[in-house]
């Protein structure tokens, strides 16, 4: 019950009473007997004094009428005011779940809640489809900067969050996946072209080591035509005949590198094959991997005493990567090949338990073949 503000002032008019804030009047007691009669007396008119009272009655009937309601006033606006506040409570709850799906309050005009289901189940399969992708872009994209690379792997913790969110919002899932989609394509364009430039590189090697090759060949050609000329047969002075050529060394197919510096056709010896097993297994070690069972191959021995008298590498077939040092060093040989990204990628490799190795030795040159498996 909401209190009465009462002001009392005195004079003619009255004394004023607010009640619930609304001012009503009422005679002032001391004017009640002021009523026009026929008769007067010693005493006064006749029936003033019941009058006064009934009058009086009558007044402070109208003030308990005026407090009464003042209050079913208040109460009303007390009411009034509750249920607004209840609607806003309810209007912001009806936006709250609005604001979680921005194209629901556009597709609700106009579309049933079975069309805006598809339409999000739809989203989420694109978007899971495009996680994936960029997942696989990533690891399929090693040589790629980390300035396109972080912001892909960005990209991919954020879609991961919304797909993971409660309600899944519509338009945040196609506007993932279409960022997605674009860092994904920025990875995979540098990472395809890398992969061109690092092609046209072993072409351009491969070009230059078979001119090498047929260069050398062409000086061993001259080389055993000019003795064969010189040889003559002592019993037949008149008639001569060129000795056929001896074997020599053996020449460095087409597509092998020549080892610069290296003896050519002198005769080699095998090398430990358990010193180039050990030093991969070191340094698969360095690099957090398992090190790998190791196992001497006669096929891969002899293919190295081949390119230690032909004096170059070349593959044989049968092997993953081969390679030349003029040191001698088995871990100079490893980080020989861990500068080449297709031999570090081999040697490097998660998908293989076994090595099989062959080694060779001419003028401390050391030669390498390993199979891995």
């Amino acid at each position: 019950m909401d209190a009465v503000d009462t002001q009392r002032s005195e004079g003619a008019a009255g004394t004023t009473v607010r009640a619930a804030g609304v001012p009503q009047r009422y005679a002032a007691p001391g004017t009640l007997d002021r009523v026009p009669t026929q008769r007067s007396g010693p005493e006064g008119p006749v029936g003033a004094p019941r009058r006064r009272t009934a009058t009086m009655l009558v007044g402070f009937g109208a003030v308990a009428v005026l407090v009464v309601a003042g209050t079913i006033v208040q109460q009303q606006r007390a009411d009034a005011a509750e249920q607004q506040h209840a609607a806003q409570v309810r209007t912001a709850q009806a936006l709250t779940a609005l604001a979680g799906d921005t194209a629901a309050r556009d597709d609700v005009s106009t579309a049933g809640s079975a069309e805006l289901a598809a339409a999000r189940a739809a989203a989420v399969a694109a978007t899971t489809t495009a996680l994936a992708h960029a997942n696989g872009t990533l690891a399929a994209a090693p040589h790629v900067g980390d300035d396109l690379r972080a912001p892909l792997q960005s990209g991919i913790v954020s879609v991961a969050a919304i797909l993971g969110g409660r309600p899944v919002s519509l338009a945040a899932l196609r506007a993932g996946a279409d960022g997605l989609a674009g860092q994904d394509k920025a990875v995979a364009d540098a990472e395809q072209a890398w992969q061109a430039a690092d092609a046209a590189r072993v072409a351009a090697e491969q070009a230059a080591a078979a001119q090498a090759a047929a260069q050398a060949a062409a000086q061993q050609a001259a080389q055993q035509s000019t003795r064969s000329t010189r040889t003559v047969r002592s019993s037949a002075p008149a008639a001569t005949a060129p000795q056929a050529p001896s074997a020599g060394p053996m020449a460095i197919p087409a597509g092998g590198l020549v080892c610069p510096g290296a003896p050519v056709g002198t005769p080699g010896a095998e090398s430990s094959v358990g010193a180039i097993g050990a030093a991969i297994n070191a340094y698969r070690a360095s690099n957090g991997l398992p090190t790998l069972s190791v196992s001497r191959s006669g096929t891969l021995v002899g293919h190295a005493l081949d390119m230690a008298d032909a004096g170059g590498i070349w593959h044989s077939g049968f092997d993953n990567i081969v390679g030349c040092i003029s040191n001698g060093s088995a871990s100079g040989l490893v980080g020989a090949w861990s500068r080449s990204p297709s031999h570090n990628a081999q040697m490097l490799r998660t998908d293989v338990s076994s090595m099989a190795v062959g080694g060779a030795i001419d003028g401390g040159w050391l030669y390498g073949a390993v199979k891995f498996n």
